[in-house]
């Protein structure tokens, strides 16, 4: 019975499968250099006046790591140059030249600082890799001294508002691994002196490091000052976070109400692995503030503490009807094999949608979502019939719960989304869970296709984007996509509308697709970049075995992986690696997306495509 809910996104369900790890992409991903003496490296790159030949250079020479130490004033050099490519490919090759790049450090301190957001994440980078590189555990006290330096740099770029900056300075004070002493008080300088709206998303980066950040928000738990925020990121980690349910305990016991709701939560999100402060939820249960409650009930019943079904069931018999249906979702939760439990947790929470309370409406939706993965099919259609009609809900946050609670059922989502297809209200709601569902909901297919010709832009975009996600089993809207695409022409009105019905057409893919081959080529060759890089992406998914189209690919998906559209990237670094070490080229910006992207499917996209292409 989750507390807060998002809004579901359509996405693409071309996710990379046993997605290479870090260390795996590192050891395998190492595309081979250019075969040219470090010496004639250097006098190329002395001459060169092209900046894609400077690039190139500058990228041999940081392949040869260690090896290309002679050449760091030459790197260094190139850090000042006025094109930001060359400064972030500069500022990555001397981090791979590794501990003989100590002395280009202060260099990279004035890098963290750059305008460009992409130098400033090579930089940070760089610097943990300098480190790993330098694995003495006694250093000179000079070297020390810089790294403590670059210490107080990295924590002041974890407030960056580019989160690409913020997780590359993350993982970058985690080679250096400073004493916690000693970058506590620093962060919580810089975390008091800054407002919500930075602080929020600094934290989202460190949640997004998933485990790797729960050492780190543990020593800010033993901080007063610190206990608020280190459990929002907590919270959003979740089952990851499982290692600091000691802390959080210890938290729950000195913290005032406020700072407790948001413990209660981060433990409620870890679930099972939390199990140990079960105790201690129950006694908050009985001696602290009445107003936590509910989310107390919340977490019980998430921990799956089963010492607290007598709480709970003399919860469900007295008169609150908010906290009996959230006790009753919890024994249901608790004992879903129960079925008696389980109906009556459903009656109440099918009851709460109708609240008054917009946070008691959403909170049951979300309920029912959870309860409904233990369900028989025909339960979980009839539950998404209730759904579907909750999408007309007045609020934001109840209607968005809906939307993910359909998406959440999946196939037996589609009868009730399909009859919100011809409601103006919910249409384009409708097309997003269509979407967000995927391929199971493909029985949608036929009922989305007429919206190919609706009126609204928007909509006919998401019917495209809809029939996108269905993939090859949407075959039949082959013919309307593409007769629709030669109608869209140029027009930069419909640009999205353009990108959509191409991206669609890859992938459904063949055979069906394949009658498209021939729009898709003439696009590949447009001065619209996104659409020539999609039209290329199209073309290799429905023809994979056309070699011929390889050499134009490689540039136009790399350029494509810098898009700002998520799925651009996705498909751009998917596509990549299905083209394997004919892909060679674009390993260096491969490395930045796994490295940087803020999207994790992406940077795993991103991983494997290093993997597949191999040295």
């Amino acid at each position: 019975m989750a507390t807060t809910v998002d809004e579901p996104s359509a996405k693409p369900d071309a996710k990379p499968s046993a997605a290479a790890t870090p260390g795996e992409a590192k050891a395998t991903a190492r595309p081979k250099t250019s075969g040219k003496s470090l010496a004639e490296l250097r006098e190329e790159l002395a001459s060169s006046t092209n900046p894609d030949a400077t690039i190139s250079l500058t990228d041999d020479i940081g392949r040869l790591r260690g090896r290309g130490r002679a050449a760091l004033p030459e790197l260094v050099g190139l850090t000042a140059n006025a094109d930001p490519r060359i400064r972030w490919h500069a500022a990555r090759a001397i981090g791979l030249v590794g501990e003989d790049a100590i002395s280009a450090i202060p260099t990279l301190f004035t890098l963290l600082q750059d305008a460009d957001p992409v130098v400033a994440t090579q930089a940070a980078a760089a610097i943990g890799h300098i480190r790993e590189d330098d694995a003495r555990s006694e250093l000179p006290a000079d070297v020390a001294e810089l790294y403590d330096d670059a210490v107080t740099q990295l924590v002041a770029m974890l407030v960056h508002n580019d989160p690409r900056v913020r997780r590359a300075s993350l993982r970058a004070l985690r080679e250096l691994d400073p004493d916690p002493e000693s970058v506590m008080p620093v962060a919580d300088a810089i975390f008091a002196g800054s407002d919500p709206s930075v602080i929020l998303p600094a934290l989202h980066s460190i949640a997004d490091m998933g485990g790797d950040a729960v050492p780190f928000l543990v020593e800010r738990l033993k901080r007063p000052q610190g206990r608020y925020w280190a459990s929002v990121a907590l919270t959003e980690i979740g089952p990851a976070a499982a290692a600091a349910t000691p802390a959080l305990i210890e938290a729950l016991a000195a913290s005032p109400p406020e700072e407790q709701l948001q413990q209660i939560l981060a433990l409620a999100a870890i679930g099972e692995g939390a199990q140990a402060a079960g105790d201690a939820l129950l006694k908050l249960y009985a001696e602290g503030d009445a107003a936590l409650r509910g989310p107390l009930l919340y977490a019980l019943g998430q921990l799956k503490i089963t010492a607290a079904e007598p709480l709970l069931a003399e919860t469900v018999a007295a008169g609150d009807p908010s906290l009996a249906a959230t006790a009753a979702w919890a024994r249901a939760n608790i004992a879903p094999d129960d079925a008696k439990l389980v109906a009556d947790a459903v009656a109440r929470l099918t009851k709460q949608t109708a609240s008054e309370q917009e946070f008691e409406r959403a909170a049951a939706v979300s309920g029912l979502s959870d309860l409904s993965i233990d369900m028989e099919p025909e339960q979980r259609r009839e539950l998404g019939q209730h759904f579907g009609i909750l999408l007309e809900d007045p609020s934001d946050r109840v209607h968005h719960a809906a939307g993910a609670a359909l998406v959440r059922l999946g196939g037996e989502a589609v009868p009730a989304v399909v009859e919100r297809l011809s409601d103006s209200v919910t249409q384009q709601n409708a097309l997003e869970i269509i979407a967000a569902i995927g391929p199971p909901a493909a029985p949608a297919a036929a009922a989305v296709l007429p919206l190919l010709e609706a009126d609204d832009l928007d909509v006919v975009t998401e019917a495209v984007l809809a029939l996108a996600a269905i993939g090859p089993k949407a075959g039949s809207a082959v013919g309307p996509l593409v007769s629709l695409l030669e109608k869209t022409g140029q027009a930069e009105e419909q640009s999205a509308l353009r990108y959509a019905l191409i991206y669609a057409l890859g992938r459904i893919g063949p055979p069906d697709a394949t009658a498209a081959l021939e729009s898709l080529s003439a696009l590949s060759t447009s001065a619209d970049e996104m659409a020539a890089t999609l039209a290329t992406w199209a073309s290799l998914q429905i023809d994979p075995d056309n070699k011929e189209r390889y050499a134009d690919a490689v540039p136009l998906l790399a350029k494509g992986l810098e898009s700002e559209s998520q799925t651009v990237r996705l498909e751009a670094a998917v596509a990549l690696g299905d083209l394997g070490p004919n892909a060679a080229a674009a390993a260096a910006a491969l490395e930045l997306v796994a490295e940087d992207d803020p999207i994790a499917d992406i940077r795993a996209a991103a991983r494997q495509a290093l993997a597949k292409i191999g040295s």
